[in-house]
């Protein structure tokens, strides 16, 4: 593979994420988490994604962990950043969250990619503190779902 090539300037990582949350093609929910994520540090909003999409996939195919995982994303006492995108998404069907949190994660790794290779403009967070504003729920690991979980589709693969 070849190596990056040099680009004069900075690079403003955030405008794949500025161009799908006003893309009106995209669906509403897909607009939410995208304009949910500018200003997250790359690798922050890469693996804080990747590792909720993991959680709902566990909990959609009924793993038993799932719920527990889901569970202490959810009643973390970090920035609300993971939260955000699950509340983003939640009851409008969970093979849809499955699908919209993928497409996240993509758009994320090709920007974290672009932020580890390229001098990039320091992201702005939109995170005034790194603590919850506000309640953080807590979850017994056998919390309900609720009706959209019934949609889920596991992906074929």
């Amino acid at each position: 593979m070849s190596s990056p090539k040099k680009l004069p300037g900075r690079i403003d990582i955030d405008i794949t994420l500025v161009d799908a949350s006003l893309d009106h093609v995209q669906r509403p929910e897909r607009r939410a988490i995208a304009a949910l994520s500018i200003g997250v540090e790359a690798n922050d909003a890469y693996y804080s994604v990747v590792e909720l999409l993991e959680a709902v996939h566990l909990v959609g195919t009924r793993h038993p962990d799932g719920r527990r995982k889901l569970g202490r994303i959810l009643g973390e006492r970090g920035d609300d950043y993971q939260r955000s995108i699950y509340y983003a998404l939640a009851g409008r069907g969970a093979s849809h969250m499955l699908d919209d949190l993928e497409w996240l994660a993509a758009i994320l790794k090709a920007r974290g990619s672009v932020a580890r290779h390229h001098a990039v403009n320091d992201p702005i967070s939109p995170y005034i503190s790194p603590e919850p504003d506000g309640p953080v729920g807590a979850f017994a690991p056998s919390f309900p779902l609720g009706r959209s979980w019934r949609t889920f589709r596991a992906p074929a693969g």
